[in-house]
């Protein structure tokens, strides 16, 4: 579960202030399924990187599984991601040479998980994605063209354990 409570990030620098969030509330449950959408500049990346726990609020609260983690420092922030949120770049590339299916599961092989495990959850991806009936198209057959990204929004995903 992650919830704020008017969550804030302030950047400063010498001369300047700039509020890239200013008092965000956000409820996620486990298993739901969240898209942060907007124009660039309104601060999509700054929450990001704030619930995947590689910044710190300037304000505000932020609880990850109901603890309070806004003011973690660095080296407690690593270690509560560490096996606990999994992402998924806007850049990442796909693989040509690779169907979708094989795209999605390689980083489980990378982690060394069980095949019977990886094809459950790749396929409870794909499902959840609503891309299932494209599992078999290569990047080329997708929209966007070669080495393309695949159609999802940015998201937060567990890292399997």
């Amino acid at each position: 579960m992650l919830k704020t409570k008017d969550l804030s990030k302030v950047f400063r620098t010498e001369e300047i202030e700039t509020s890239a969030l200013d008092n965000v509330n956000l409820h996620v449950q486990k298993g739901e399924f969240v898209a942060i959408m907007g124009p660039s500049g309104c601060g999509k990346s700054t929450l990001l990187n704030i619930l995947g726990l590689l910044d710190n609020p300037t304000g505000g609260e932020y609880y990850f599984d109901g603890m309070e983690v806004g003011g973690l420092k660095e080296r407690q922030r690593t270690r509560l991601r560490k096996g606990n949120i999994g992402f998924v770049f806007q850049s990442f590339n796909l693989i040509d040479e690779l169907n979708v299916y094989e795209n999605v599961e390689l980083p489980l092989i990378y982690l060394k998980q069980k095949a019977k495990e990886r094809k459950e959850q790749v396929e409870e991806v794909l499902e959840r994605m609503k891309i299932g009936h494209r599992k078999k198209h290569f990047p080329q057959q997708l929209s966007g063209g070669s080495s393309s990204v695949l159609p999802l929004p940015g998201q937060l995903l567990p890292i399997p354990s």
